[in-house]
């Protein structure tokens, strides 16, 4: 079948039919009142017993689900507002001493996150993961915004919890070394230390890297569409002023909220449009998950809350879905997920390969560009873009399969494979499923999934063109890098040439004069002497 489906569901939809057909059969022969009827229904019995086993026996035989790679891009947590006065007050009349920040109730979303997340892929290590952090298995990404990185750090502490005792632990020797170059020797840190044990840290935590995704990074410098900022901003503009699903919904919304909202703000200027619309909601948002009161909010308005909240969700979800990526192409999200995707399917081939040559599984599992897992802490932004990107390049129905990733929200991709690891070079044994928390959005073999996807994404060199980037792909920037040192290299090789060959030079020169001969000496010969000599002889 295609797309191949999860072998589990398959047997629940089997038995579920096939008993439901049996069940049928026995009622026919019950209102024949059949004679044989009882030894029948034994025999059925039997007939089930066999047919159950003979799936159960297929399924072994094509080997255990099995879990390869694993993409996960999720949404920071609840955080306080983006917009705030001067006197750190929003537009519900709330004040935050940290605006954008993410809050604890953020924090202790992704950390039960990360908790569910390791009973699903880690489970004692039994399941996907090492039970400790390992830095060959996992690959963190965040963007360079505060409320991801805190996001990610609160998950890790779920996915690695110190209740496990997980931790490094050092010896007796390691406890006497393991000192900083400065003076520590005050009575709170000596307690501390005592308090500390053999643990590296308290409760024997664990601690993973997180790779920073900063504006200077070529290779991701697109992440959340930060540069692109006068396209993103025209096709926003664009979107709100012509597509048509987009100012429908917020005609709606007007027509629902607006007499509420103008008796609290106190503005008749006509209808909201959609950047006003989702300001209000961000700010609404942003209380209601922090359970606070907007007692004034709530006198003036007299509005439902929890209606409320499901509106601005809805509302946030149109803002991103057709004021962001309303147009056609979805230029926004290739954009913004196509360096993204590509990396992704680099990282699923590298372990498909790898897990077609078991033989060498475990020696290639310690190898940095092979993760099992890639984790990347995003913004609504973000993980919408994927969300759409994947949904055009596999040609599902959008209105269907679409729902807007709320604070915690997670999108993960599984690479898993159901049959026997064989040696074929291919990736037919692989398919691929995708979730958003709790929903699978498709369910597809790996080679479509590959293929569909690179032929959507956009290369390096329309990025730039797009965004008016400088004219130069990543790969051009990494031959150019390669170029640069090479000449480098080059330089130091010839400077280096010239220093032996001028050494050389001098040290022959100077052995040739130590070795050459010496002219012979001749005896003392005075001329005014010879001379006074011949005229004596002639004299004589």
């Amino acid at each position: 079948q295609s797309p191949i489906p999860n072998p589990h569901e398959s047997i629940k939809k089997f038995n579920f039919s096939f008993f439901k057909y049996l069940k049928l059969i026995k009622h026919k022969l019950k209102r024949k009142k059949f004679n044989y009827f009882l030894i029948i229904n034994c025999k059925m019995k039997a007939f089930i017993c066999i047919i159950f086993l003979h799936q159960i026996f297929n399924i072994y035989l094509q080997g255990v689900d099995k879990l390869v790679f694993l993409y996960t891009h999720f949404r920071h947590g609840a955080r306080a507002p983006l917009q705030v006065n001067d006197s750190f007050i929003d537009k519900m009349g709330e004040t935050w001493k940290n605006p954008e920040e993410l809050t604890g109730v953020g924090q202790r979303m992704h950390y039960l996150l990360g908790r569910r997340n390791r009973i699903r892929y880690i489970n004692d290590g039994k399941t996907f993961l090492s039970t400790q952090f390992d830095p060959h298995e996992i690959l963190i990404y965040s963007s360079n915004i505060n409320r991801t990185m805190v996001s990610v750090s609160s998950q890790l502490q779920g996915f690695y919890p110190q209740d496990n005792q997980i931790g490094e632990k050092l010896t007796d020797a390691q406890i006497k070394i393991a000192y900083p170059q400065v003076n520590v020797n005050y009575e709170e840190i000596n307690n501390s230390i005592s308090a500390l044990g053999d643990s590296a840290l308290p409760y024997q935590m664990t601690l993973a890297p997180v790779r920073m995704v900063n504006d200077n990074d070529r290779k991701m410098r697109v992440y959340d569409i930060q540069e692109c900022v006068e396209e993103r901003d025209d096709i926003k503009k664009k979107n709100a002023e012509t597509v048509p699903e987009l100012i429908e919904y917020v005609k709606k919304f007007n027509e629902k909220y607006k007499t509420s909202f103008d008796k609290y703000l106190q503005d008749s200027n006509g209808e909201y449009d959609v950047f006003e619309l989702y300001d209000i909601c961000d700010a609404f948002l942003s209380n209601y998950w922090d359970d606070r009161k907007m007692s004034d909010f709530k006198d003036k308005t007299g509005l439902n809350f929890t209606e409320l909240n499901e509106d601005c969700f809805e509302l946030t979800k149109n803002y991103f879905f057709y004021c962001f990526h309303g147009d056609e192409e979805k230029a926004l999200a290739h954009v913004d997920s196509s360096a993204l995707m590509r990396e992704l399917i680099y990282f699923m081939k590298r372990r498909m390969d790898t897990d077609i040559t078991p033989e060498n599984e475990d020696s290639n599992y310690k190898d940095y560009s092979r993760p099992k897992m890639l984790m990347r802490s995003g913004h609504d932004s973000t993980v919408t873009a994927d969300l759409l990107l994947l949904i055009k390049a596999l040609g599902l129905n959008a209105k269907e399969k679409y729902s807007f990733p709320r604070y915690a929200s997670q999108l993960a991709i599984e690479v898993r494979t159901y049959k026997s690891i064989t040696s074929s070079s291919t990736y037919g044994d692989f398919y691929v499923v995708c979730y958003l928390d709790d929903k699978q959005l498709f369910n597809v073999t790996a080679d479509k999934f590959i293929d569909d996807l690179e032929s959507e994404i956009w290369s390096d060199s329309k990025v730039n063109e797009f965004c008016g980037f400088d004219e130069i792909s990543i790969e051009e920037e990494k031959s150019d890098k390669a170029k640069t040192a090479y000449k480098v290299l080059m330089s130091v090789f010839i400077c280096l040439a010239a220093i032996f060959l001028a050494t050389t030079i001098f040290l022959a020169y100077k052995l040739s004069k130590l070795n050459k001969p010496k002219p012979p000496i001749e005896p003392n010969y005075d001329i005014n002497k010879a001379e006074n000599t011949d005229i004596s002889i002639k004299n004589n």
